[in-house]
């Protein structure tokens, strides 16, 4: 999938990608929405689904987020997050506590903050207290800046299913609880060959071409939406350049309570 380092271009379909094929098929061809037994609305169409979304996300725009999970490969570290999350302007603006383990280490526990598409790094080394994400320059810094990357991009449930819902499937919409609340669990397929043709972008085009090419044609996300179609939680993998595969499940909270979310001063950067 289309995916950008800390220094390269933007993916947008970071939010769906997963390592495992769905059968499309799975779709069946039942009714675009109908009620599931708890009484939630249930859709099977992705864009009514994303409408819905969208339409509670223009009305909420914050919320509470924790997070975790792992990346596997050349640089196998565990991670978790927590703090808050805005979507009132243009790209997400993230400000989170992050502990991330090594193989054999001790956690670490910093922070970033993510404004505006920057990334600044709570410093660990008692040195100046932030670092930009573009400055990092060891190896822990870098997959601190990646993952902090990622999780921007992540963050809005809506962004990527707005860009390929023609492309989407809901292969699934089931009845789930999590954490007590009633939800619907929805598995939403990306066919990859329809993405390419429908991307605007050159290069993240032909990032798609080259995936289908090497023989990934669909990827999935699973996301689950409450009664009032707030996302409860969202699990998503996705591809770290040069670190391995990044898999993490988010948990949304408390939608609609005011936060706020500034960079550091700049006297306070390095």
């Amino acid at each position: 999938m289309a995916v950008r380092s800390v220094q390269g271009p933007r993916s947008v379909l970071l939010t769906l990608l997963a390592v495992v094929a769905v059968v499309a098929s799975a779709c069946g061809s039942g009714p675009d929405d109908d009620t599931s037994e708890n009484g939630l609305p249930r859709y099977y169409d992705a864009t009514q689904l994303l409408n819905v979304l969208v339409e509670r996300r223009a009305a909420d725009k914050t919320a509470q987020l924790a997070v975790a999970g792992d990346v596997t490969g050349s640089a196998p570290v565990t991670f978790s997050a927590q703090g808050a999350v805005s979507l009132e302007g243009p790209t997400p603006a993230l400000a989170l506590d992050q502990t991330i383990t090594w193989p054999g280490g001790r956690p670490q526990t910093s922070g970033f903050v993510l404004r505006d598409g920057q990334v600044w790094l709570r410093s660990i080394d008692g040195g100046t207290p932030w670092l930009r994400g573009t400055s990092a320059a060891t190896e822990a810094d870098k997959m601190r800046a990646a993952i902090a990357e990622a999780l921007g991009d992540t963050t809005d449930p809506t962004a990527n299913l707005s860009r390929y819902a023609d492309a989407t499937l809901v292969s699934d919409a089931s009845d789930e609880t999590v954490d007590g609340v009633a939800t619907i669990r929805y598995t939403l397929v990306v066919d990859l060959t329809r993405a390419a043709t429908i991307e605007p972008d050159d290069a993240v085009r032909a990032q798609l071409e080259q995936q289908v090419a090497s023989g990934l044609t669909r990827i999935t996300s699973t996301l689950w939406v409450d009664a009032d179609t707030r996302p409860v939680r969202t699990r998503q993998r996705q591809e770290l350049p040069g670190m391995g595969t990044l898999a993490m499940t988010g948990v949304y909270k408390s939608w609609g309570t005011p936060v706020t979310i500034t960079p550091p001063a700049a006297a306070e950067v390095r």
